[in-house]
């Protein structure tokens, strides 16, 4: 409608110049007779012409700059309609980038987490499969709680402990350093159960799940085996370390400071052993399990072999003996061979009864024999090899 009001304005502006010019030439010619040969009449045609022809020219140059508004028009009409094409173009465009970028991003996840999962389950290869991972989506999503679909991130900030959710990355880093420290308790029974307690939260945080052969000396916690065995809390620690140290390094961050020599030697392995078998509050909760009945006795005797007199130990070849066996859980499982459990029982027996001959003199040190002499015949009795 706009532009048929400007080409109606522009053929009026043109119309009105010509018949403005005509008609003024007309009446001059009508009322001032034919063509005339005096040059004053030719001066005043003159001025005539110049001033139609000057009205001509203003409604051409009206019409003219009508015309070019109309073009204006017709162009500016041109460039929205082409405009509004590209905008739907773009966003045609920018929906099939979004779905391909969407896509992309979902198999980047899917490439993550499985990659994730099977170094879960390489640690448990590496392990001989005495853990597994029974829920390993599960410590992915505690892990990496930012990524989803349509979100696949690589690196994991660690946060301030308090600032942690339960399970994350943070959270299990806080639990190791708090092993770490209860590990070097030796006398705080309260301080041993919490050191119990945190090694199975951890391994719950990881995922591990330990599904290994029954050992002597396993420790067990509300009737589900901890992954502890009192004779080798080293290995348990070696595990977490691996574990989490795999899960440190695809999340970008640096490994921990290594625990696991602060269980060497046997001082945590006796404090354990004390705490879970004599104090009050381990009842019911913690259990060590034995197949072998003779070695809570031995481990008396071990207990009896470690009093000094002067600088030296009372029993120093019973300790020796006992502390080779209870340094390690393989070693403990010898004792179900008869001729080696003879042998061990008969080198003890002869070195008590040598002490006894010793020290018969001394009513404290004979007693203290005379237990031990009869927490090794107790020992021997379960062990079948008395005689």
């Amino acid at each position: 409608m706009k532009v048929n009001w400007i080409l109606a304005g522009v053929g009026i502006a043109v119309g009105v110049g010509v018949v403005v010019a005509v008609g003024v030439l007309w009446a001059y010619g009508y009322y001032l007779g034919p063509v005339s040969r005096l040059a004053t009449d030719w001066g005043s045609f003159g001025s005539v012409m110049s001033g139609a022809f000057t009205l001509l020219s203003s409604f051409a140059t009206i019409g003219t700059l009508l015309f070019l508004y109309l073009q204006q028009v017709k162009n500016e009409e041109r460039q929205v309609a082409l405009d509004a094409e590209n905008l739907v173009k773009q966003q045609r465009h920018d929906d099939v980038v979004e779905k391909q970028l969407a896509a992309l991003t979902f198999e980047q996840y899917l490439n993550h987490r499985k990659v994730f999962i099977e170094r879960l389950n390489g640690q448990a290869i590496f392990f001989k499969s005495v853990i597994r991972f029974a829920d390993p989506d599960r410590v992915y999503t505690a892990m990496f709680p930012n990524n989803s679909p349509s979100r696949c991130d690589y690196n994991v900030e660690i946060v301030e402990p308090e600032n942690a959710k339960a399970y994350d990355l943070t959270d299990c880093l806080a639990i190791y350093r708090s092993v770490g420290e209860l590990l070097e308790n030796y006398k705080d029974k309260e301080e041993h159960l919490r050191l119990v307690q945190k090694l199975v939260h951890l391994q719950g945080c990881l995922g591990i799940e330990y599904i290994g052969p029954h050992r002597e000396g396993d420790v067990f916690f509300l009737g589900r085996n901890a992954g502890l065995n009192i004779y080798n809390i080293e290995d348990t620690l070696i595990r977490v370390e691996s574990v989490l140290n795999s899960i440190l390094f695809y999340s970008g961050n640096q490994n921990v400071t290594p625990i696991h020599h602060k269980a060497q030697g046997g001082l945590m392995r006796d404090a354990l052993y004390r705490t879970l078998t004599s104090y009050h509050r381990a009842q019911g909760a913690f259990e060590i399990r034995y197949e072998i009945e003779a070695l809570p006795c031995l481990h008396d005797l071990y207990d009896d072999s470690q009093h000094f007199i002067v600088s030296e130990r009372m029993l120093e070849e019973t300790y020796r003996r006992l502390e080779t066996i209870f340094a390690d859980y393989k070693e403990v499982e010898k004792l179900k061979n008869y001729e080696y459990a003879d042998n061990l029982t008969d080198i003890i027996l002869h070195e008590i009864q040598g002490k006894l001959v010793k020290y018969k003199d001394d009513p404290g040190l004979t007693e203290l024999l005379v237990r031990a002499d009869r927490h090794l015949w107790a020992a021997m009795e379960l062990l079948c090899v008395t005689r």
